[in-house]
């Protein structure tokens, strides 16, 4: 995990340590980095990759307010460096951002 400059720290769910940071990344050209941290792992999601899901967002609520089916699983954008699919997780429908060039996050 990269440490970020001029860094706001934003908490999803402070029950099951759902966290947000967003800051400048100095190992990237001090490009603006999202970094989503849950206990188990994390990923880095960088600025060019949030403003193309601005244009999913239909489609990715509309998947979020559907009801819940297993198996069902969209891969909604996918570069070389980072996915964002859906999946069925504990009943509830939930998002996947997924690095590709960092094992296990």
């Amino acid at each position: 995990m990269a440490d970020l400059i001029d860094c706001s720290n934003f908490i999803l769910d402070f029950t099951v340590r759902k966290f947000l940071n967003v800051g400048l990344d100095p190992a990237d050209e001090f490009n603006t980095i999202v970094q989503v941290i849950t206990p188990s792992r994390f990923v880095n999601v960088p600025f060019d990759f949030l403003r193309r899901i601005f244009s999913l967002l239909g489609n990715i609520l509309s998947f979020i307010l559907d009801l819940p089916q297993k198996y069902k699983r969209n891969l909604f954008l996918e570069t070389e460096i980072i996915s964002l699919s859906s999946m069925v997780y504990k009943g509830e429908n939930m998002l996947v951002v997924e690095s590709k060039t960092q094992a296990e996050c």
